[in-house]
C-alpha cells in the first residue's frame, strides 16, 4: 500500500520561520511519498530550492500566480 502525498502550506509564514519549518518537514519526511510545500515568501522561495539542491534532494518546482511556489520533494539521493 503506497502512502499518500503530504502537503505543507507555508504561504502565511515568512523567512526565517518558513525556511526552518520547511527544512524540518523535509528532514522528517518519509521518502515513500512525495512532500509538497507551498511557499509565498520571496526569501524562502529562493532558499528552499537552493538548500534542496545543496543537500542532494530530487525535487520539482511549480510556479503558480495564486499559490506562489510549489516545491515537490521526491526523494534524497543515496549517499547524501
Amino acid at each position: 500500500m503506497s502512502k499518500s502525498e503530504l502537503t505543507l502550506d507555508l504561504r502565511q509564514e515568512r523567512c526565517p520561520l518558513a525556511f526552518v519549518k520547511a527544512k524540518l518537514a523535509i528532514q522528517a519526511h518519509d521518502a515513500m511519498a512525495p512532500l509538497t510545500i507551498l511557499i509565498s515568501d520571496p526569501g524562502t522561495r529562493r532558499d528552499v530550492p537552493r538548500w534542496l539542491e545543496k543537500t542532494g534532494y530530487h525535487f520539482e518546482l511549480l510556479t503558480d500566480p495564486v499559490d506562489g511556489l510549489r516545491v515537490r520533494v521526491l526523494s534524497k539521493q543515496l549517499g547524501n
